[in-house]
């Protein structure tokens, strides 16, 4: 019995049927891992890690704006810059974007049928805004305080439960 001149697996050039199968099962096992690890392994390789960190640079220069905006009492221009990062995050974590003709109620109202988020966080930044930019009256530090709030329960909403956006 020499092997010298013969297939490693089997006289002909056939390959066993037991191989086959073998390497089907190992193909087969091996899809499903990478396909039920994906998640680990793009954030292990850091593929996405890019977006998320502009989009959270993105928020936190304009949490600092706000609170620059906010010690000098111009809470109409920091309710606007709380609608517009609470948009922000919304698209780049949630996945959920405004439409062109959407009012800011109908945006809140899509947002917290969504059912993962507190819908009291979601109203008081609607109500923030909407004063601000539509009320009669300016709008008064305890509303505002309370939108600033309704930001950062959103932020952090919005972090734990939305994923960037992979679309």
């Amino acid at each position: 019995m020499t092997m010298i001149g013969n297939s490693l697996f089997a006289q002909n050039n056939v390959i066993p049927t037991e191989f086959l199968l073998v390497s089907l099962v190992v193909i087969v096992v091996g899809a499903f891992l990478l396909f039920y690890f994906r998640k680990q392994i793009i954030a292990a390789l850091g593929v996405g890690g890019v977006k998320k960190t502009i989009i959270e640079q993105e928020i936190e220069q304009r949490l600092v704006q706000i609170r620059q905006l906010h010690r000098q009492q111009m809470f109409r221009e920091a309710s606007v810059l709380m609608w517009q990062t609470m948009i922000l995050a919304s698209e780049g974590f949630l996945g959920v974007g405004r439409a062109p003709n959407e009012s800011a109620r109908q945006l809140g109202v899509k947002l917290m049928n969504r059912g993962d988020l507190d819908p009291g966080a979601i109203n008081a930044i609607v109500m923030a805004f909407e004063k601000a930019r539509y009320g009669q009256t300016p709008l008064t530090t305890q509303e505002f305080k309370d939108g600033l709030s309704g930001l950062h329960q959103f932020l952090q909403m919005a972090t734990s439960v939305g994923e960037i956006s992979e679309e």
